[in-house]
């Protein structure tokens, strides 16, 4: 089972690099043509440089690594929790006002949550 486990996740690796060349090829002709103030001045592309490698880099090998290691319900539960802890940081950190549609949707995310996690009565 552990052979059949590592080949799972060389492939996840393989799948989840590759997803991030795509969108960055796709995303560079974006860049070159609205990035003009990322690329003015060496503070601007420090910050770009430190977003796209410590919160996305890091950020989404640690969710790799972490998805590799437990069973398919947990990470469709997670994945599908990861936008109301955003949205809530959001709110918290840089005073985000969300609309009531927001809050719908946030408030319809953990009804869904709940009716999946709960034990299914026979």
């Amino acid at each position: 089972m552990t052979g059949i486990t590592s080949s799972f996740s060389g492939l996840l690796a393989v799948f989840i690099a590759a997803t991030f060349d795509l969108g960055a090829v796709f995303l560079l002709p974006i860049l070159l043509w609205t990035g003009a103030p990322l690329l003015a001045s060496w503070n601007n592309f420090a910050v770009g440089l430190y977003m796209a490698t410590v919160p996305m880099f890091l950020g989404y090998l640690c969710f790799g690594y972490g998805l590799a290691r437990i069973n398919a319900s947990t990470a469709i539960t997670i994945t599908l929790f990861e936008p109301v802890v955003a949205a809530l940081l959001a709110v918290l950190a840089v005073n985000e006002r969300l609309t009531s549609q927001s809050w719908l949707g946030i408030a319809l995310i953990l009804l869904c949550l709940v009716f999946i996690t709960s034990p299914a009565s026979h």
